[in-house]
């Protein structure tokens, strides 16, 4: 659970301190990822060399968008950040969702891969109702990428916190 914390609160913060800009086309970091080959865990060692790769893909991200630890902690907590109006971490948000082949860099999303890493950064979690609670946040009206990544994040981590709530 304390990787999945890491990781939205790396978002978070690096997202906060930038503006919402149209990527360049020459940006290694801007590239179409749509075209990579995306690995699903059909193992324990996938599982294991998926979870690395994501923390890999955080500390990355992290080096562009910095942001503190308690961004992550409190998306990871309640589903959203407490100053939603820093960029930074919205913006780290769509640096790992980018990287990962959560989203494309055009702005859509994979609702399958988006519930594996899910699962992956919090610890478990049932894959099937994450991909559903993803796909239902996948409507996006937001322009700025940074904005759109955060909110279908937002969406989906809220009714993640939300069941969780519902079953203590």
């Amino acid at each position: 659970m304390s990787k999945a914390v890491l990781v939205c609160v790396l978002v978070l913060v690096t997202f906060s301190f930038i503006k919402c800009k149209k990527p360049k086309t020459n940006d290694a970091r801007t590239k179409d990822i749509s075209s990579t080959t995306t690995v699903t865990p059909t193992s324990k060692e996938q599982d294991e060399r998926s979870i690395i790769d994501m923390m890999n893909i955080m500390k990355d991200c992290n080096e562009t968008f910095r942001i503190e630890m308690s961004y992550l902690e409190q998306l990871n907590n309640s589903g959203s950040f407490s100053d939603e109006t820093d960029r930074t971490p919205k913006c780290y948000i769509r640096c790992v969702l980018e990287t990962s082949g959560v989203a494309t860099q055009d702005g859509q999303f994979d609702p399958a891969l988006a519930a594996l890493v899910v699962a992956d950064v919090r610890g478990g979690g049932d894959s099937n109702e994450l991909e559903e609670f993803a796909t239902s946040c996948l409507e996006r009206k937001e322009t700025c990428k940074c904005e759109r990544s955060y909110q279908f994040i937002k969406c989906l981590m809220e009714k993640e916190v939300e069941k969780l709530e519902k079953t203590k």
